[in-house]
C-alpha cells in the first residue's frame, strides 16, 4: 500500500527487512489511512492484555461477573515474571482494581489472575481468547497466554490489533478510563503508566503498550478530536521515545483529515498465523526474552487497597 505523503515526509516509513509494522485507521469506517507491513506477523507482548481486558469486561457485560468480583492471586499467577504487582499468593483484588493495575502497570501476575477468575484456568481463558479472536476476524493472531510474556507461538499483526481496539471501543465505551489512567496507587505505593502519550496527547481515548525483547516497542491507541476517531498501531519500534514520536505523527495525520483511504480493514487480513519476527538478538543479545518492568514488593498484607489518579 502506498503511504500518504504527509507520513512519508515525517520519515515514518522504512523499506526492506528493517520495515516495522504500522497502521492508521479511521475507526468509523474501517478505512485504512496509512499502512506498512500491516499483516506482518509480530509478537504482541503486552498488547495481549487488550484481549484479556476485553474478555473480562464482556463477562461483566453479560452479568456473569461484576466489577466487584474477587480476583485471588494464585500460586501460578504470582509465579509470573515481571513486570508484576508482586503481592503474595492469596491476596485478592476487586476485578475493577485488577484490570486497572493490569493496564497501568502491565502486571503479568494480575493478568493471569484475571484470566483465572474469568475462565477458571489460564488454559481455558486462552481458548476463549482464541475463539474471540476468530469471531472478530483476527485471522493472523494466536494467543498462548493471557499476559504477553514471550512465547514463539504467540503472534498477531498490526491489522488484527486495530480490529481488537475497535472491539474494545465498541463494547466497552463505559470503561475506556481503564485504558488511559496515568497512575494507580496500591497499598500506598504509586505505580505510573510508562506510556507518555496518556498525559502528553490530549486527544487520546484508549491505549496499551507492550515490550519484550522479541517484539521491540509496541502500541495500540485510539484518539478522538473534532468528530474524528482514529486508531494507530505501531509494532517493533527501537525505543519508547521513537514509538511515541511515530504514534503522535500518525494520530496527528489521521485527526487532521488530510489523509485519504488506501484500503479497508475488511479486505486486508492475514490468511493464518505465521511465525513472528524475533528481535531478541538485536534487542537483548543472545539472552532469553526479557520483559520491561520491575517487581513491586508486596509485603505480607492480604488486602489490597487500590486507587487511581485521573488527571
Amino acid at each position: 500500500m502506498k503511504a500518504p505523503s504527509i507520513l512519508l515526509a515525517a520519515g515514518l516509513f522504512l523499506t526492506g527487512a528493517s520495515a516495522s509494522p504500522l497502521l492508521l485507521v479511521d475507526a468509523s469506517s474501517g478505512n485504512i489511512l496509512a499502512a506498512q507491513e500491516a499483516t506482518r506477523s509480530w509478537h504482541p507482548a503486552s498488547l495481549t492484555k487488550l484481549m484479556t481486558a476485553h474478555l473480562a469486561l464482556m463477562a461483566v457485560q453479560s452479568g456473569r461477573l461484576s466489577m466487584d468480583t474477587s480476583v485471588p492471586m494464585s500460586a501460578w499467577a504470582v509465579s509470573q515474571a515481571p513486570s508484576k504487582l508482586g503481592v503474595p499468593e492469596g491476596t485478592s483484588l476487586r476485578l475493577e482494581d485488577a484490570l486497572l493495575v493490569m493496564m497501568v502497570k502491565s502486571a503479568n501476575d494480575v493478568a493471569v489472575a484475571v484470566a483465572e477468575a474469568v475462565g477458571g484456568s489460564e488454559a481455558s481463558f486462552v481458548a476463549a481468547m482464541n475463539a474471540e479472536a476468530g469471531r472478530l476476524g483476527m485471522s493472523g493472531t494466536r494467543f498462548v497466554n493471557a499476559n504477553g510474556l514471550h512465547d514463539d507461538r504467540q503472534v498477531t499483526n498490526a491489522r488484527d490489533m486495530a480490529v481488537l481496539m475497535l472491539a474494545v471501543l465498541s463494547h466497552h465505551s463505559a470503561h475506556t478510563d481503564l485504558f488511559r489512567t496515568p497512575a494507580v496507587t496500591v497499598n500506598g505505593r504509586t505505580l505510573k503508566n510508562t506510556n507518555k502519550l496518556i498525559e502528553d496527547y490530549a486527544s487520546l481515548e484508549a491505549t496499551k503498550t507492550g515490550y519484550v525483547c522479541a517484539s521491540g516497542f509496541n502500541v495500540a491507541i485510539s484518539a478522538v478530536s473534532g468528530g474524528r476517531r482514529v486508531i494507530a498501531v505501531v509494532l517493533g519500534s527501537p525505543s519508547a521515545a521513537v514509538r511515541t514520536r511515530i504514534t503522535k505523527d500518525l494520530l496527528n495525520a489521521g485527526l487532521s483529515g488530510d489523509t485519504s483511504p488506501i484500503g479497508n480493514l475488511r479486505t486486508l487480513k492475514a490468511s493464518w498465523p505465521t511465525p513472528g519476527i524475533d528481535l531478541r538478538r538485536l534487542k537483548c543479545g543472545r539472552q532469553g526474552p526479557a520483559v520491561a518492568g520491575a517487581v513491586v514488593a508486596g509485603g505480607d498484607a492480604k488486602r489490597t487497597d487500590v486507587s487511581r489518579r485521573r488527571d
